[in-house]
């Protein structure tokens, strides 16, 4: 993530001090947004665009046998000095045709013993937990997200879905699938079949999907099959709380059901958790107000505010340029620090509206009934204690 880069760099510099001599290469979101940061760095070697399979073998292979590896879609390097940034190249148009990840050479007994494991939902419920794509690509275009995978959705078949996870529960022992997609439910009806068939399978597997559902893309049928599936938790991506706002971002959400679906997915007895964000352009304080009132009604177990964080290559950073032209020259923090404010409010109001809106959700009334529903309390109190350990730390 580009909110990790200066660990990026840190863990680049402790593996060439480890294995002097080796190729560092960095990915995902940080290096489609900030190439040139990324390779700022004289630890950092090469960084891939886009998908990164096709590239980063071919790479390989260039390193391996000495060939010219200066062709490679979407590969940023050195030349002469001077730092190249190729062309991307799509990804594959058939999910099938991607490989699983190499399971097998992953120590897993080991990720899973540790203290410190990161898990994308807050309230995991086993240590034995992976993430799992099923489908790549969005075709939405919010104005504040990245592009990794492209606007064309591409979904793996319900089959290879299948043979992955009982790959993972059967030879590996999971327990727990993050499913990570863009959007597991974009084609609602495969995302129902997928659910039929763990259901069928009796793969008896906890599900979660921490990266957010299109709440608008939901239905009663799917929450149920969901929940008989073994869903203990989903965030849905909400962003803003007022209609205006959520046509400036080309979010666009129907909010009357979202706050629908947010009831049905609490009633199926389902973790649910929301997104937003706070600070877009040109944001007013009516408009700031409406999204910290949004959850405060509804069933959400935890909610996370965001500062809105504009990032290059995205809509939004060309608003934002458009507003602000020094901002190019701003280091953009994470989005949970304050880093720029692009809304209609001093700077004051926006980080004191941030602290109102965790102050009016978070109450012990909402705090004991998260608590009773956590899946795993041990795995959860792990993960806040790592947390504390590592933000005293910073």
């Amino acid at each position: 993530m580009s909110t990790e880069a200066e660990e990026i760099k840190a863990l680049a510099r402790y593996a060439k001090e480890a294995r002097p001599g080796c190729k560092v290469v960095v990915g995902g979101p940080y290096a489609i947004t900030t190439p040139l940061d990324a390779l700022s760095d004289a630890a950092v070697d090469f960084a891939v665009q886009g998908e990164g399979e096709v590239p980063a073998r071919l790479l390989a292979e260039a390193l391996r046998d000495g060939k010219d590896h200066s062709s490679i879609p979407g590969l940023v390097f050195r030349k002469n000095g001077e730092i190249v940034v190729n062309e991307r190249a799509p990804g594959p148009e058939n999910a099938d045709s991607i490989p699983f990840p190499a399971w097998d050479l992953v120590d897993l007994e080991f990720y899973f013993g540790l203290w410190n494991r990161h898990s994308v939902s807050p309230f995991p419920a086993s240590n034995r937990t992976v993430p799992v794509f099923t489908s790549r690509g969005c075709p939405y275009n919010c104005a504040y997200c990245h592009n990794i995978f492209g606007k064309k959705a591409r979904f793996r078949s319900v089959g290879s879905v299948m043979k992955e996870l009982e790959l993972l529960t059967g030879r590996y022992g999971v327990r727990e699938i993050e499913i990570v997609d863009d959007i597991f439910n974009l084609d609602l009806p495969r995302a129902k079949e997928i659910c039929r068939e763990i259901i069928r399978r009796d793969l008896r597997i906890k599900l979660s999907f921490p990266n957010g559902l299109r709440v608008d893309r939901m239905d009663n049928e799917l929450i149920a099959l969901m929940k008989e599936a073994g869903t203990h938790l989903i965030y849905y991506a909400i962003e803003a709380g007022s209609p205006q706002v959520q046509r400036r971002i080309n979010k666009d959400l129907d909010l009357a059901k979202a706050r629908e679906m947010v009831r049905e997915t609490d009633q199926r007895g389902i973790m649910v958790g929301g997104f937003f964000m706070l600070g877009f352009p040109g944001e007013t304080w009516k408009e700031l107000i409406s999204t910290v009132e949004f959850p405060r009604d509804l069933p959400f177990s935890v909610v996370s505010y965001f500062f809105v964080t504009p990032r290059p290559n995205t809509p939004l950073y060309e608003t934002a340029l458009a507003i602000d032209p020094e901002l190019g020259k701003a280091r953009l923090k994470d989005y949970f620090n304050f880093s720029v404010n692009l809304s209609a409010v001093s700077d004051l109001e926006l980080e004191r509206i941030m602290r109102l809106a965790n102050e009016n959700f978070y109450t012990p009334a909402r705090l004991w009934r998260a608590f009773r529903r956590i899946p795993s309390l041990k795995e959860t109190l792990k993960m806040v204690l790592c947390a504390y350990l590592m933000r005293s730390r910073a």
